[in-house]
C-alpha cells in the first residue's frame, strides 16, 4: 500500500484541496494538501489507482474511506463545478459541433465570454461546424481540453489527457496549465510521459 504524508504543511487557506485519510480499497492512503498555484503529477504504475484517485476528487467515485476538502468544505456537500475533470470518456456530445460543444460547457459555467478565448487559443475556427465523431482521436482530445479555457474553474483533473497530443498540442496544452497555476489554480494530471513542466510535484502511488 502505497503512504503519502503530506506534501507541504497544511495551513487555512480558501482555496486549497485537501484529502485527509484517503483510501482505496489497498492501493493507497494519502494524507495531503495542494496549495493554490501548484501543479501535480500523479505518477505509478497501472492499476495503483491514479484515475480512480483523480475521479474521487472530482466526486464521481466514493473512497473506501476518508474525505476530500476543497476551500475548506467537503465535497460531497458543494456544486460539481467547483473542478473541471477531463478522463478517458472526454464528455462530448458527438453528434453536436465543436462550436456547439464548447458553447454548452461554457453556458454550464457561466463563463461565456470564454468561449472564443478556448477558440482562438487551439485554433478551433476552421473546426467549428465539424461534428464532434467525424475528427480524429487527438482532435477530440483538443476539443475536450478546450474545455478548461471555456469553463474557468480553479481545480483542473486531467487523466492521461497528453495522449494522442501532437507535440505543438503537447505545448499548448503544458503552457496553459502553467498560466492556470500562475493565476492560483490547482492543476493535478496522471500521466505516463516524463515531466516537462520544472515548477510541478510528483505524487508517487506505487
Amino acid at each position: 500500500m502505497a503512504f503519502m504524508d503530506t506534501v507541504v504543511k497544511p495551513r487555512y487557506d480558501k482555496d486549497m484541496l485537501s484529502l485527509h485519510q484517503l483510501q482505496f480499497k489497498n492501493l493507497f492512503d494519502l494524507n495531503i494538501t495542494f496549495l493554490p498555484s501548484s501543479i501535480t503529477y500523479i505518477k505509478g504504475a497501472n492499476g495503483c489507482g491514479k484515475s480512480s484517485l483523480l475521479r474521487m476528487i472530482a466526486g464521481i467515485m466514493q473512497p473506501s474511506s476518508g474525505n476530500i476538502y476543497y476551500r475548506n468544505c467537503n465535497i460531497n456537500n458543494v456544486a460539481k463545478l467547483y473542478c473541471t475533470y477531463i478522463g478517458h470518456n472526454l464528455g462530448l456530445k458527438s453528434e453536436m459541433t465543436v462550436f456547439e460543444n464548447l458553447k454548452f460547457w461554457s453556458e454550464i459555467y457561466n463563463s461565456a465570454e470564454t468561449l472564443y478565448a478556448a477558440i482562438h487559443y487551439f485554433k478551433l475556427h476552421n473546426l467549428l461546424d465539424e461534428k464532434c465523431y467525424s475528427l480524429s482521436s487527438g482532435m477530440q482530445k483538443i476539443i475536450a481540453i478546450a474545455r478548461l479555457i471555456a469553463c474557468q474553474s480553479d481545480l483542473w483533473l486531467l487523466d492521461e489527457v497528453e495522449t494522442n497530443l501532437s507535440n505543438e498540442n503537447r505545448d499548448l496544452l503544458n503552457n496553459l496549465i502553467v498560466m492556470k497555476a500562475n493565476s492560483g489554480g490547482i492543476v493535478l494530471l496522471s500521466s505516463h510521459l516524463e515531466s516537462s513542466i520544472k515548477s510541478a510535484q510528483i505524487l508517487q502511488l506505487d
